[in-house]
């Protein structure tokens, strides 16, 4: 699968695809140096081994992983995208603190927005994802931590 340079209207789709189901695509997306983040995880992944690694741990997770990218605004080396992951999770949850939770089957869906930068050749430097963690937990059934007095007691 050929990728369209980012401010060609069909990036946004090709990526999606790419993230959603092809990870050798999702990496010719990238510079050979090029970094992706995902703020809300709290993770950095540098280089194609690293951003492979996480695509297949991401796609281990949610193994029926979809992601379709919005509307899209690139020129001058810079793009933004508004995205939706959905997917049905297939193991455990490592939490930022190091805990894992078993959500297994439990479904999700979520926005995001992506924040990147690109080469005069199209490839990407820089990823970042951000996105609300705390709706993917509400939603597969997370509760964390409970309040030990009410607001208004102040």
């Amino acid at each position: 699968m050929s990728i369209p340079h980012p401010t060609d209207p069909a990036f946004a789709s090709a990526y999606g695809v790419a993230w959603s189901n092809d990870p050798d695509a999702l990496l010719r997306c990238f510079a050979p140096d090029g970094v992706y983040r995902d703020v809300a995880l709290d993770g950095t992944y540098r280089g194609h081994a690293e951003i492979g690694r996480f695509h297949r741990f991401m796609l281990s997770f949610a193994p029926d992983s979809h992601i379709e990218f919005g509307e899209t605004w690139a020129a001058d080396g810079r793009l933004t995208s508004r995205w939706e992951w959905s997917g049905t999770v297939r193991g455990p949850l490592r939490l930022r603190s190091g805990e894992f939770v078993d959500v297994a089957g439990a479904r999700f869906s979520v926005p995001g927005v992506a924040v990147c930068s690109y080469s005069d050749d199209g490839l990407l430097t820089s990823h970042d994802d951000y996105w609300d963690l705390a709706s993917v937990l509400h939603q597969v059934g997370v509760r964390i931590g409970s309040p030990t007095r009410s607001p208004a007691a102040g």
